[in-house]
């Protein structure tokens, strides 16, 4: 069966980080198996080059702004263009990627649609919060958007056992495991190189 996929995400390249590696990835595996993505992401700076036309999906980026204390990340909401965006994509299914700011916003829009949504969770944002130093109140504030969040999908995937337990233990439901492999073809040992390893210092790895 053949499924119309609106990947909502927080990152997207430019961004080098693990949400936007992965997101490329997902997107990739669903082109290969004959599905139909659109990926739906924060606009990034206007001096940053964007990848959007070289894929072979549609990305629709939305409104942005930097994130405070974090200039180089950008944040977006869910404007009012989203739920048009999905219906003239013709949306069956929602992927969440590690929904916060636009991804929350994406999860009340497809709960408006009645569209199936699966969570993805892979950033600690209250683990994030402590870090940034909003104290207990903030950290509890962001538990209860990700609580929010992930119990309106029909599914969140965690990447780990200890991940799946604390979000069980936070209020999560419906956490299922989704587990995490390494890529056989970009990695291969065949790709070994000596003189890399002499270059930065590792030859005897």
């Amino acid at each position: 069966m053949i499924v119309r996929i609106a990947v909502i995400t927080e990152s997207f390249p430019p961004d080098v980080n693990g949400v936007a590696h992965c997101v490329l990835r997902v997107a990739e595996h669903l082109v290969q198996r004959g599905h139909h993505p659109l990926v739906i992401a924060p606009r990034p700076a206007d001096c940053l080059p964007s990848p959007d036309g070289a894929l072979p999906y549609p990305v629709v980026r939305m409104p942005s702004v930097p994130m405070p204390g974090y200039p180089g990340f950008r944040i977006a909401a869910a404007g009012s263009g989203l739920r048009a965006t999905l219906t003239s994509h013709g949306t069956e299914l929602v992927h969440l990627a590690s929904p916060f700011m636009l991804g929350g916003g994406g999860a009340f829009v497809a709960g408006r649609m009645r569209l199936p949504m699966v969570a993805v969770y892979q950033t600690d944002m209250p683990s994030y919060a402590r870090a940034y130093r909003f104290g207990p109140a903030g950290q509890a504030a962001a538990w209860r958007r990700v609580r929010r969040i992930h119990n309106a999908a029909d599914r969140t995937l965690a990447p780990s056992t200890a991940a799946a337990a604390s979000l069980h233990a936070h209020g999560i439901e419906r956490v299922w495991l989704w587990g995490r492999g390494v890529d056989t073809v970009r990695f291969d040992p065949a790709k070994r190189s000596r003189s890399l390893r002499l270059e930065i210092g590792r030859a005897h790895v």
